[in-house]
C-alpha cells in the first residue's frame, strides 16, 4: 500500500463486489409482485425492502464468529439516473463479441443493479452462481436490453446469457501499444476474486488465437485458484507449444497482479527477464 492509501500489486486485495447492471428502455418496477414471486423460486426468503430486493442463498453459508451462520446475499436495487452525479451509459470499447451493444444501449434510459453482500469470504464459484441465478430471473421477467459488468468492462446481450458460465464476469481486452504494432491483451475480472488475471504482450500473432488462450487460462484459474507458479508453462493454441508464465504487475489499468504469458521469439514484445 502506498502512502496515499492506493493499492499496489503486492497489497492484500480489498473486498470487492460482483456487480451486474441491467439496462432498460423503461426501468421495471421492482415492487411488482410477479418479480418477487419469481425470485422466491430461487430463494423462498427473498424480501422486498423499500426500493430494493434482498435474496439470501441458503445453500451457500459462512460461519462468522459474531454473527453465526450467514448466507450469501444478493441485492437488487435501482441504478442512479443518467446524468446524476456523472452517471453515463456503459463504455462498449472493450466489448468484442456483441457488435450491437452500443445500439442497444442507445435506447436505454435507466438501469437496475444486482450486487452481493457478505460475499468476499465465499468461494468464487458460489458468488457467481448466486448472482447469476438472480440475473437470470431479472432477464426472464423484466427483459433488459443490455447487461453491463463494470468490473470486467464488458457489455453482454441478455438474450445470450449463459448463467452456468462466466458470461460477463470475465472479459478479454485488446490494446495496441507503442509504435511497433505490438499488442497487449489481458483478461479482466479475476482480480475481484483475489486471483491473477492473464496478460500477453506480443506481435505478429492472430489476436483471436491469443484471446482464446488467455480466456481458457483465466477460466482454469477461476476454477483451480492461483496454481500456475512462476516459470510454469501453459499450452499454446496447437496444444504442443509450451509458453512460460510469470506473475507481474499489469501493464495496463486497473492496477493489479497478472499472470504474464511469454510467447517467446519472434512473437514476444516488451522487455522480459528470462532465466
Amino acid at each position: 500500500m502506498t502512502a496515499d492509501g492506493a493499492r499496489t500489486p503486492d497489497s492484500p486485495p480489498e473486498p470487492a463486489r460482483l456487480i451486474a447492471e441491467l439496462w432498460y428502455e423503461e426501468v421495471p418496477d421492482l415492487q411488482d409482485p410477479r418479480l418477487l414471486a419469481a425470485l422466491r423460486e430461487v430463494s423462498p426468503d427473498a424480501e422486498l425492502q423499500d426500493q430494493s430486493i434482498t435474496v439470501p442463498h441458503p445453500e451457500f453459508t459462512m460461519e462468522l464468529e459474531e454473527q453465526g451462520e450467514v448466507p450469501l446475499l444478493t441485492v437488487v436495487f435501482p441504478g442512479s439516473a443518467l446524468d446524476h452525479e456523472g452517471k453515463t451509459l456503459p463504455d462498449v470499447s472493450q466489448t468484442w463479441d456483441w457488435a450491437e451493444a452500443q445500439q442497444a444501449l442507445d435506447h436505454c434510459t435507466g438501469s437496475v443493479l444486482v450486487t452481493e453482500l457478505l460475499a468476499s469470504l465465499f468461494p468464487p464459484q458460489q458468488r457467481v452462481t448466486g448472482l447469476m441465478s438472480v440475473v437470470q430471473v431479472l432477464v426472464e421477467q423484466t427483459h433488459p436490453l443490455a447487461i453491463s459488468w463494470p468490473q470486467s468492462q464488458r457489455v453482454t446481450d441478455p438474450e445470450q446469457l449463459e448463467p452456468e458460465g462466466l458470461d460477463g464476469v470475465l472479459n478479454v481486452r485488446f490494446f495496441t501499444v507503442g509504435d511497433d504494432e505490438a499488442m497487449v491483451m489481458d483478461t479482466l475480472g479475476l482480480d475481484l476474486f483475489a486471483l491473477p488475471d492473464v496478460q500477453c504482450h506480443y506481435r505478429d500473432m492472430d489476436p483471436a488465437v491469443v484471446a482464446t488462450m488467455l480466456y481458457n487460462t483465466a477460466v482454469y484459474l477461476f476454477a483451480q485458484g492461483d496454481v500456475i507458479d512462476d516459470g510454469h508453462t501453459i499450452s499454446g493454441p496447437e496444444g504442443d507449444e509450451r509458453y512460460p508464465c510469470r506473475h507481474e504487475p499489469a501493464l495496463l489499468p486497473p492496477l493489479r497482479t497478472v499472470l504474464d504469458v511469454d510467447l517467446g521469439d519472434p512473437h514476444a514484445a516488451g522487455v522480459r527477464e528470462r532465466p
